[in-house]
């Protein structure tokens, strides 16, 4: 057959570590995608800003008087090439001649020689500042300055030698010329794309390199956090290797306070575990032992049946002692049986049950069965039927079990009276017997599984009886008590169950 293996399933460890990365890696993820998009709204308002102030000051320097413009025009433009961000693509055109800069970088289709009387066919380029509030005109601080501008400074797309390109174009008139000239300013798009490109790549190399090193501190930190768990598993497993049945969890005193509580219900469920093993090995050691001796009769007269037949003396002798040798195997199976049944906490109904009906009909059936030279009486002390919490087949089996008992170890020609009453919250059973009794002194050891009182004889008993009652009495949530007798002679048992009210 083939046996096909389970996945092993991940450590507490890393499941934490990854409970804890991926919102990390999903908020660095997030934070990257918002940097580069602000970065590419910035980049690009950066240089259309750029652009714009390079054509305006290459537009006030052809709006100086000629004599200053061949010296103003020249230092114009090699401050736009060694400023921050250079400025080195330009053309300055007079109709449809290049008279400064890239012939290459042409006008706009709607760029005349001569003004139309239209000012401003395209909407002037402004920016937000958030800062201060310059009040310009149509960009210029000086209202001088834009008088001779048809055409305030704007942005177009365009193309330069086939290659895309962002362009600021100003249209003016130049001082001491009649016609108009067309300055313009262009940027290649794919250096923006470049810077862009670049510095998203450290943008998230940067955050993958964040995630990586908490990657590390958080594997350390949990391993830290999971130490005193890790140390009980060890423990744990050890005890599996090497099993011992006084095994017991050890937290140290550095250990989480959250641990204590697990760690202490653990070593009290090993205990009840312990307890409950010894418990058991001793019932079956004494069980064995009590089913033994029954076993050994019945084999002994079966031998002497063997030896002399079954219609000699010693025959009849033993068959006269089989039935009881049976008899005794056959009643300790039985409460062995009760006493497995009566342990059994599950499925057990409390519940108000008429108790006066259940005594006395335990009473009436055991004294149809009893020995003749018994003589068994019943008395209710109550007025009325005595209600009780409780179930009713429990109790009829518990007060019929004190009731064997009495019959069982009485004196020949004794009796046993049942008295049933009620005394406040209680209603009680008494089980009272004309036997030799239970000195006080051995009254606790009785309820023990398998003790016989000594000097007594108990050829007849298997000692189970009193602990068997006792645990139907915990199961009904009963009160079982031994105490002298009512006359003074013999065992007085006592139950007493919680009244139901009227």
């Amino acid at each position: 057959m083939l046996h096909v293996r389970s996945p092993r399933a991940p450590s507490l460890r890393v499941r934490l570590t990854g409970a804890v990365m991926l919102p990390l890696a999903a908020l660095v993820l997030f934070f990257g995608v918002v940097t580069v998009l602000v970065t590419h709204n910035t980049e690009a308002d950066t240089v259309d800003r750029v652009l714009v102030g390079s054509v305006r000051t290459l537009s006030l320097a052809y709006d100086s008087p000629p004599q200053d413009r061949v010296r103003l025009v020249p230092l114009a433009i090699h401050l736009l090439k060694r400023r921050a961000r250079p400025v080195v693509h330009y053309s300055v055109y007079r109709g449809a001649r290049a008279i400064a800069g890239d012939a290459a970088l042409l006008p706009p289709a709607d760029y005349a020689r001569q003004w139309n009387g239209v000012t401003d066919a395209h909407a002037p380029a402004t920016f937000y500042n958030a800062y201060r509030e310059h009040r310009l005109v149509r960009g210029y601080l000086e209202p001088a300055d834009a008088q001779a501008v048809t055409q305030a400074a704007y942005l177009r797309d365009g193309t330069l030698r086939g290659k895309p390109v962002r362009i600021a174009t100003e249209i003016r008139r130049a001082a001491g010329d009649d016609g108009l000239i067309a300055i313009q300013i262009a940027d290649y798009v794919d250096d923006r794309a470049a810077f862009e490109k670049n510095f998203t790549l450290r943008v998230f190399l940067v955050g993958l390199a964040a995630l990586a090193v908490t990657g590390l501190l958080f594997w350390w930190a949990i391993h830290w956090g999971l130490r005193p768990l890790l140390d009980m598993t060890q423990q744990v497993e050890q005890a599996r290797q090497d099993a011992s049945p006084s095994f017991r969890l050890q937290a140290s005193q550095t250990a989480p306070v959250e641990m204590r509580p697990f760690v202490a219900a653990f070593n009290g469920l090993m205990a009840r575990l312990d307890r409950a093993a010894d418990s058991l090995r001793q019932f079956t050691s004494n069980a064995s032992h009590q089913m033994r001796t029954p076993l050994a009769v019945a084999r002994v007269q079966l031998d002497v049946l063997d030896r002399y037949g079954p219609e000699s003396p010693q025959g009849q002798a033993a068959l006269q002692d089989i039935p009881y040798a049976i008899d005794s195997l056959e009643q300790l199976l039985r409460q062995l049986i009760a006493l497995a049944r009566s342990e059994d906490q599950e499925g057990t109904l409390l519940e108000p049950f008429d108790l006066s009906e259940v005594t006395s009909s335990v009473t009436a059936d055991r004294a149809a069965l009893a020995p003749a030279n018994i003589d068994i009486s019943y008395e209710d002390e109550s007025e009325g039927a005595v209600t009780a919490i409780g179930e009713p087949r429990l109790a009829a089996e518990l007060i019929g079990n004190l009731l064997d008992n009495a019959i069982r170890y009485n004196r020949p020609g004794g009796a046993v009276s049942v008295h049933l009453g009620r005394r406040g919250e209680n209603a009680f059973v008494e089980i009272d017997d004309t036997g030799p009794g239970i000195p006080a002194e051995e009254r606790e050891r009785v309820w023990e599984r398998f003790y016989r009182v000594r000097g007594q004889s108990q050829a007849s008993g298997t000692g189970l009886g009193l602990p068997i009652a006792r645990a139907l009495a915990e199961r009904l949530g009963a009160r079982v008590t031994l105490g002298d007798g009512r006359t003074g002679q013999g065992l007085c048992a006592r139950v007493e169950f919680s009244a139901a009210a009227a």
